[in-house]
């Protein structure tokens, strides 16, 4: 490389030397005497300006073709390459410089999609245009843009007065909300703006589904309300009979049958707190015992003794048909479990009707389930039979007793067992409940 430079460099100015020594050389040979001394040394200006460019133009792509030759991306150490020997060592080393950044960059990328893509929750990344620069799967499910691309305009995600008004809050410097409503979907949504050195470069945007929450708040609220109520009712009982007694207006024959009713009310009452308490220990999974090997066929056995007395009064027959069924779990949660379906069973059976209580092994499953010959559950209603103080009869309910909870506590003690639920009922014939346990 050296040699070919330098000899180029040596040839172009022997050319250029030589462009201008001919016309000179030329007039002496021949004794040119009709050209003055000024034109000879203008054309031999001349031509040494011709033979120079063209020296140079051609020298100049012969020195630069090896030049052009060299694989600037993976250029060969091992060579010698003269005078530019440092340039390509520079080069090299800032070749392997950004190969390291971009693979740093690509692994980061790669982690950023697979964090974003797996995330249950939106996110939308606008430039300082209001144009989309990255988002993930969620956000467009959650917006209801599933052809969404890259460098539109945000508005194109969504065009809701909620989602519109939080991002272009959030393009003015400031954080912006929103609450979102399609069908029955409820998201929440937080525009902030990114900002370098005080100027807005663009906004992130994160969309979160709060429809659990806000159902969970909805059935905090109604809970509350029927708490309220369920506790006025007997405490109003109470009170006033109570004032009946303070003011001495009740007659001696009638103090047993006021005093039946106080007491009737009062444990009622101490019936609801302690379900409430119940329902409120398995909605925070807190219990002082630990889980246990329990046999659920001797829990069905005890259920039936306690029971009796019930059935006996209102003529109805409990049958017990249980093979041995152990599993891990709480003893008293399942007792509360399958005494409640048992007691639901008797409560609205039939006058010399039956509660059948089976415990089989199914496989890799061991099932329960309780079936009665009472009035049965009409089809709008088996939905929502688990759901607190709801009441399929309120009048016939509030004939046979109970606190509405029941069911409810049914449904938490099973899923804090990890067992599943169904319901079979048919008016006038009668219901059947069935929970299916995993085999430990």
């Amino acid at each position: 490389m050296k040699k070919k430079i330098f000899s180029a460099i040596i040839f172009s100015s022997i050319c250029t030397l030589l462009a201008a020594f001919i016309p000179l050389f030329v007039a002496i040979q021949f004794e040119f005497k009709l050209i003055s001394d000024t034109a000879l040394i203008i054309l031999a200006l001349i031509l040494s300006v011709a033979a120079g460019i063209f020296c140079g133009v051609f020298f100049s792509k012969k020195i630069m073709l090896p030049i052009d030759r060299l694989d600037l991306d993976n250029p060969d150490l091992k060579k010698s390459y003269g005078e530019i020997d440092n340039l390509i060592h520079k080069i090299s080393r800032q070749n392997e410089l950004i190969d390291r950044q971009m693979s740093d960059l690509r692994r980061r990328q790669v982690e950023f999609n697979a964090i974003t893509s797996n995330m249950s929750e939106g996110i939308v990344i606008l430039d300082n245009k209001s144009e989309i620069l990255s988002y993930n799967s969620a956000a467009k499910t959650l917006l209801g843009a599933p052809n969404v691309k890259d460098g539109e305009h945000f508005i194109s995600l969504n065009r809701s007065h909620a989602f519109v008004s939080a991002v272009t809050n959030a393009f003015e410097g400031n954080h912006g909300e929103g609450r979102l409503e399609t069908g029955q979907k409820v998201y929440q949504i937080y525009a902030n703006p990114v900002k370098i050195e005080n100027e807005i470069s663009g906004v992130v945007i994160i969309i979160l589904d709060i429809t659990e929450k806000e159902k969970r708040e909805e059935m905090r609220r109604e809970f509350t309300s029927n708490v309220s109520h369920e506790l006025k009712t007997p405490l109003t009982t109470i009170l006033g009979i109570s004032e009946l007694f303070v003011n001495g207006i009740v007659d001696t024959k009638d103090i047993k049958r006021f005093a039946k009713n106080i007491y009737d009310e009062s444990e009622r009452l101490l019936e609801l707190i302690n379900d409430i308490i119940k329902l409120s220990r398995l909605d925070e999974a807190v219990f002082p015992e630990l889980p246990d090997k329990v046999d659920i066929s001797e829990i069905a056995k005890e259920v039936k003794n306690r029971l009796a007395l019930p059935a006996a009064e209102k003529d109805v027959e409990i049958i017990v048909d249980a093979n041995k069924a152990v599993i891990t779990g709480s003893k008293p949660i399942l007792t509360e479990m399958i005494y409640n379906l048992t007691d639901n069973a008797i409560k609205y059976n039939k006058e010399g009707g039956s509660v059948k209580i089976c415990v089989t092994d199914e496989g890799n499953k061991f099932v329960l389930s309780v079936s009665d010959t009472g009035i049965g559950i009409p089809p709008e209603h088996i939905d929502r039979i688990f759901e607190r103080f709801y009441r399929v009869d309120k009048s016939h309910s509030k004939a046979v007793g109970g606190t509405g909870l029941g069911l409810s506590i049914v449904k938490h003690a099973a899923e804090f067992h990890s067992a599943s639920l169904s319901v079979k009922s048919t008016e006038n014939i009668g219901t059947e409940i069935t929970v299916c346990f995993d085999k430990n």
